[in-house]
């Protein structure tokens, strides 16, 4: 993916993240419009296949990751999935902290991972991650949490969650996809401290 297309993907995502976001805070009913938008997400990703949808099509040939060609719009899909669990199980606040770390620590992650050549070398983790971006995306994430909940959640949530987000993990050689693993590593981590501190 060339540097316009990675810009395209981060704006994409950051936007995202924040549409949801104010869906949250200002309608109640925005659990409903997640769940319409996935299934209409994983119905256009299958027509997909078969069907060349004129604007989805054009985003998903210059914004979607190669390594999810089997699997048109799975970064997308997988960030509404991540967001609807968080809403829909955990508490307003720790929801919308989960999401704003995946919105605006995510992309940084990627984007300050490019500042060095060094890449992590362990199988476990990404080989296009260092711990510049890693660092980074963890102040950012703390940052973004914070607004929505105390330091003493978002701090230990922030380093969990960009921990996860940095390990390679995959289900039947299927990668499972960071969008929906930082909110639930984030959120769940959240909702596990509030109720221990």
């Amino acid at each position: 993916m060339n540097k316009s297309n990675k810009l395209n993907r981060t704006i994409i995502h950051i936007f995202s993240g924040i549409i949801i976001m104010l869906l949250l805070i200002f309608y109640n009913q925005a659990a409903w419009i997640l769940f319409l938008v996935l299934i209409a997400g994983i119905i256009f990703s299958a027509i997909s296949f078969s069907v060349r949808i004129p604007i989805i099509c054009h985003f998903l040939d210059t914004c979607e990751l190669k390594r999810n060609k089997k699997f048109p719009g799975k970064s997308a899909i997988f960030m509404i999935a991540g967001s609807l669990i968080v809403a829909k199980f955990l508490p307003m606040n720790t929801a919308l902290a989960s999401i704003a770390i995946l919105t605006f620590a995510d992309p940084i992650s990627h984007y300050a991972s490019n500042l060095s050549k060094i890449k992590y070398k362990s199988r476990f983790l990404s080989k296009e991650k260092n711990i510049i971006g890693t660092i980074l995306a963890m102040l950012v994430a703390f940052l973004a949490s914070s607004i929505f909940i105390s330091w003493q959640y978002a701090l230990p949530a922030s380093i969990l969650s960009i921990l996860a987000e940095n390990l390679v993990l995959k289900i039947r050689d299927e990668y499972i996809d960071d969008n929906l693993l930082v909110p639930l590593v984030a959120g769940f981590s959240i909702f596990l401290l509030q109720k221990i501190i």
